[in-house]
This record gives structure tokens, sequence and C-alpha cells, in this order.
């Protein structure tokens, strides 16, 4: 009887000491998914990685940090690792809405359309995401990617009436109906883009304006679009491009 009760003390001490030990661990985690996630908001991704990685070895079971960890493997474009992480957040917590609609995200960007749609359809069943429109902004994506531009546009408008001041909805809206050679339509939608896209450094709405305007023969509207590309982001995405195209126009 002695005996007994002796190995139960130590197997409880034991217990308690392992619990203790794993609440330790998860409060250490939990400190450097913090340290990571400010790091990843002011877009520092290699040291966010390092936090986060430290987050995973002391809790490789916390979805949120599996979540975090594919959102910064996105970022840094290593979608096949984000791919893992994402599932791994969802076969933790399989109603992870957000890790779900990430991982469509994360879908699109490698071709896989369907299994992006799937997860899509999922995410827009949950009534409680708060993150509608970003799931419409994938949707949108998928479709533009495949050149189903009428879906996609329809999709963009959704996210417009979810999140009305939405940069990059306007602005995919826009390049939808650009693709569909609705140019005046297109250039209404950039232009009201532009409003929301310019505090973000965003000149993608402005070159499309441009060319918007160039397609429609509005030679001079078009110049004024393009240099003002180059002027307000010296080193955007569109600099070069626009230079490029004030060199075709004034030829």
């Amino acid at each position: 009887m002695l005996l007994r009760s002796t190995i139960s003390i130590v197997l409880t001490i034991l217990f308690l000491s392992g619990c203790v030990s794993m609440r330790a661990n998860q409060e250490k985690a939990l400190l450097h998914q913090a340290n990571g996630q400010s790091l990843y908001e002011n877009q520092n991704f290699s040291l966010a990685l390092k936090e986060f990685l430290v987050a995973e070895t002391n809790d490789p079971e916390n979805s949120s940090i599996q979540n975090s960890l594919g959102l910064t493997y996105f970022m840094k474009e290593r979608y096949q690792t984000a791919i893992k992480h994402f599932e791994k957040a969802l076969e933790l917590q399989p109603k992870f809405t957000d890790a779900r609609n990430n991982l469509a995200r994360t879908y699109i960007e490698v071709g896989r359309y369907q299994d992006a749609d799937k997860n899509l359809r999922i995410v827009l069943n949950d009534l409680t995401y708060t993150g509608q429109e970003r799931a419409y902004i994938n949707l949108g994506l998928n479709f533009f990617n495949q050149k189903k531009y009428d879906q996609a546009k329809n999709n963009f408008l959704k996210a417009i009436e979810n999140q009305a001041d939405n940069c990059f909805a306007h602005t995919y809206y826009g390049r939808s109906l650009f693709e569909m050679k609705d140019y005046s339509s297109s250039i209404s939608a950039l232009d009201k883009a532009i409003e929301f896209c310019q505090k973000l450094l965003i000149d993608e709405p402005h070159y499309f304006s441009a060319l918007s305007y160039y397609r429609l023969g509005e030679k001079q509207k078009s110049i004024t679009r393009f240099e003002e590309v180059i002027k307000l982001y010296p080193n955007g995405k569109y600099a070069d491009k626009s230079k490029g195209m004030l060199n075709i126009i004034k030829r």
C-alpha cells in the first residue's frame, strides 16, 4: 500500500512538473510570436521568421504560430513552405478561417485554382469571419488569374461593398474592366483606387489609369498620368514601365 502511494505521489509530481514546463514553453512561444508579429508588420520578414521559428520550437502545436509562419514564408515567396504551414494550422484547428483564407491565397499564387476556389467557398460560408472583403478579393484574384474577368469584377465589387476604401479591391476592379476593354469605366474605377492607394505608396492604379487613357486615344491625359507615376513613385514597380510608355507616346 505504501509503495502504491509513493508511486502515485511521484507520478503526480512528474505530471505537475510537466504541466509547469509546458506552460513556460507556451509563454515563451507567445513572447517570440509577439516579437515576430511586430517585425512582420514593419516588413522585416527575415527577423520575423527567426522569431516565429523559435516560437514554433516552443509550441509546435499552436495553430496561430503556424499561420504566422505561413504568412512570412508567403512574403518571402516560399509558397510551397507557406502552404505546409497553413495546412498544419488547419489540421490543428479546422475552423481557423483566417488560415484557410491565407491558404487559398497561396494556392492562387501557385496556380491551384480549384483548391483555392474550394477553400474560399468555405471561408465565405463562415458568416462570423470579419475578413469577408479579403475572401472576396482572393476569389476575384482567382478568377482574374484565369482570365475570367467578368466573374473577377463581380467579386472585387463585393469586396468594395464590404470595405469601401480597399485599395487592392478598387485597383483590380478597375484592372478587370481594363482587361474587358471597357476603358472609360476602368478609368473611373482606377482613379477612385488612386485615392486609397496613394497613401500606401502603391503605383498600380496610376499606371493602369494611364494605360486606359492611352487605349482611349487621350494622349495628353495618359502622358500626365505616366509622368505622375515617375514623379510620385520613382522607385515603384511601374516607374520603368511608365518611362517606356512615355518614350513610345512621344516619338
